[in-house]
């Protein structure tokens, strides 16, 4: 083997393992913007499970005489939330809103049921409040997992090689993760992060 036919297998192997890294990179970038599509779609999958659950809620408490309007209203305003979230695009901001309505929901639901003992001790009324719970901790480990793979996908583009393959090909943004301001305002200590 001549030096020149070495230099050049050198040469191409080089760049084989180049094309190959940046192709790998590029997939994994591509597929983990796929989990973070797929956690999102659980996450309203999740939420919508509610709507399951508030026709049959909504028409008991109807039933209830002493029912409050509010909680109606409340329940009304959570369907249409629902029905506004979309599995193709992630909107953490609409999630945000419909999470603190679910929550102003279930607050008002259990001021209800302690206002009239006779729909607390209901059956139809504990199923419903156990189904919506489960479902409410459901969304949450959902939103867990979402939160999860958003970062995932954030060190995939920010992280190099990742950063550079990106830059150049896919060109993704980093998403935002779902957060919970009213729990956030109860937690006194805030972590300062700074370069060094």
């Amino acid at each position: 083997m001549t030096p020149t036919l070495i230099v050049l297998c050198i040469i191409g192997l080089a760049a084989l393992i180049v094309v190959s890294t940046i192709v790998s990179v590029r997939n994994g970038i591509v597929a983990s913007k796929n989990r973070v599509k797929r956690a999102w779609a659980d996450v309203i999958a999740y939420q919508r499970r509610k709507l399951n659950v508030i026709p049959a809620l909504e028409q008991g408490l109807k039933d209830h005489q002493a029912y409050e309007q509010g909680t109606l209203e409340k329940i009304t305003a959570l369907r249409g939330s629902l029905a506004g979230l979309s599995a193709d695009a992630v909107d953490v901001g609409r999630l945000q809103q419909v999470d603190a309505q679910s929550k102003s929901l279930l607050a008002g639901l259990r001021v209800t049921a302690e206002a009239y003992p006779v729909l607390k001790t209901s059956e139809l009324y504990a199923g419903w409040m156990r189904e919506l719970a489960e479902t409410e901790d459901n969304v949450a480990a959902a939103i867990t997992i979402f939160n999860e793979t958003v970062q995932s996908f954030n060190d995939a583009i920010q992280e190099w090689p990742g950063s550079a393959v990106n830059a150049r090909y896919n060109r993704e943004r980093p998403l935002e993760t779902f957060t919970d301001p009213a729990a956030q305002a109860g937690i006194e200590y805030r972590p300062t992060f700074s370069r060094q």
